[in-house]
C-alpha cells in the first residue's frame, strides 16, 4: 500500500509547486513597475527614475526589447501613444519648440549631454542604437560640443546670446562681452581671448565647467593683473570690474624708468576707473577715461603724438591698437 500512496503523493506536491509558480510569474497578477510609473507627476515616474540614474535603458531593454517594440513583455513602449517618436517628442529638434531639446538639456539635465552619447554615438554621427546623426544640425567644429552650441555664435562663443538666448547688454550674463572680445579700436590684446577673465574649459566635460555655481566664474589671467602685480577685482552684485591694468590700474616708476625727464613725480598713475560690465556708451570708452591726459604725474602736455606717434594720432584716435594696452612700457 505504501509504494502506491507515495507516487502519488510527489505527483500531487510537484503540481502543486508548478501550480503556485505560475501564479507567481503571471504578468497580469505581478506588477512589474510601481503604480506611478507613467504618472509625470509622481517621484516613481520612469523618466524621473532615469534621470537620477536608478534604471538603465538597459534594463528597459532586457524586458521590452534592443527596439523597445515588445520584446519578452510584449509590451511596446511606444504603444497607447506613448513614446510615439521615441525616445523624443514630436517637436524635440525644432528650437523654436517649448518641447525643443535645447529647452530640455538646459531645464533637466542641467546642459550635460553626455546621455545622449548612449544613443547617438559618442561624436553624435549616429553610431549608436539610434541611428541618428546629431551633425547633419550642429555642423560645427566639435559638433553639440562646440563652445557656441550653447552661447555666443559664428563669430565666437561669448554673448549675446546666452545660455538663455537673451542678447540684451543691459544683463550681466551678455554685456559688454562682444567689445572686449571682437573690439580692436583700443588694443588687440583682448580680442579673441576669452582667457582674458574665464578659466576656459578644455572640453564640455572638464571640471568646473558644468557645475553648480551660478554663473561663470571671472578669474583674471596675468595680463589683466599686469603679471601678479595687481588684484583684479569683479563684483557680480553689481557687475562692476576695478583694479584691472586694462582699465588704467598702473604705476610706472620714475627710477625705473629710461625716460625720467618725462616724470614730475616719482609715479605715474592711471585713473583706474570702476567699469560698469552692462554699461555701454556711457562715458567710459572715451579717451582719458582710464587716464589722464596727460597721466598723473606725467609733465604737462596735449600734443601725445609727439612721444607716441606709432601709437596715437593727433585727434587723440588709437592708430595701432597692438601698441595700445599692451602689457608693455613703451614710449617711442
Amino acid at each position: 500500500m505504501k509504494n502506491i500512496f507515495r507516487p502519488a503523493i510527489l505527483i500531487l506536491t510537484i503540481g502543486a509547486i508548478l501550480i503556485a509558480c505560475v501564479d507567481e510569474k503571471d504578468p497580469v497578477a505581478v506588477t512589474t513597475h510601481p503604480a506611478g510609473f507613467n504618472d509625470k507627476n509622481s517621484a516613481d515616474f520612469h523618466g524621473t527614475v532615469l534621470l537620477t540614474e536608478s534604471l538603465s535603458f538597459a534594463s528597459c531593454q532586457s524586458c521590452h526589447g534592443a527596439d523597445y517594440k515588445g520584446g519578452t513583455s510584449e509590451i511596446s513602449c511606444s504603444s497607447s501613444g506613448c513614446h510615439a517618436n521615441y525616445p523624443h517628442p514630436e517637436n524635440f529638434a525644432s528650437p523654436a519648440s517649448p518641447e525643443g531639446h535645447a529647452s530640455f538639456i538646459a531645464s533637466a539635465v542641467d546642459w550635460d549631454i553626455s546621455e545622449c552619447q548612449s544613443c547617438h554615438g559618442i561624436d553624435y554621427s549616429g553610431n549608436g542604437f539610434a541611428e541618428k546623426n546629431c551633425l547633419t544640425c550642429h555642423t560645427q567644429p566639435d559638433g553639440p560640443e562646440d563652445c557656441s552650441t550653447c552661447h555666443g555664435g559664428a563669430e565666437n562663443a561669448a554673448p549675446p546670446r546666452d545660455l538663455n538666448d537673451n542678447t540684451s547688454i543691459s544683463l550681466r550674463t551678455v554685456g559688454a562681452h562682444q567689445i572686449h572680445l571682437s573690439g580692436t579700436q583700443w588694443s588687440t590684446f583682448t580680442t579673441g581671448k576669452c582667457e582674458s577673465c574665464h578659466n576656459v574649459p578644455g572640453s564640455l566635460a572638464a571640471s568646473g565647467h558644468l557645475d553648480d555655481l551660478p554663473g561663470s566664474e571671472v578669474v583674471f589671467n596675468a595680463f589683466a593683473s599686469f603679471n601678479g602685480t595687481l588684484s583684479p577685482q569683479w563684483s557680480r552684485s553689481d557687475a562692476s570690474c576695478s583694479n584691472v591694468y586694462c582699465h588704467g590700474n598702473f604705476e610706472f616708476r620714475k627710477e625705473d624708468s629710461d625716460y625720467p625727464w618725462a616724470y614730475i613725480e616719482p609715479v605715474m598713475r592711471g585713473n583706474n576707473p570702476r567699469m560698469i560690465w552692462t554699461s555701454q556708451g556711457g562715458g567710459q570708452t572715451l579717451c582719458g577715461t582710464c587716464h589722464g591726459l596727460p597721466p598723473q604725474g606725467h609733465i604737462p602736455g596735449q600734443n601725445c603724438e609727439g612721444c607716441h606717434s606709432r601709437v596715437v594720432d593727433a585727434n587723440f584716435n588709437i592708430t595701432n591698437p597692438y601698441l595700445h594696452i599692451n602689457g608693455k612700457i613703451e614710449v617711442f
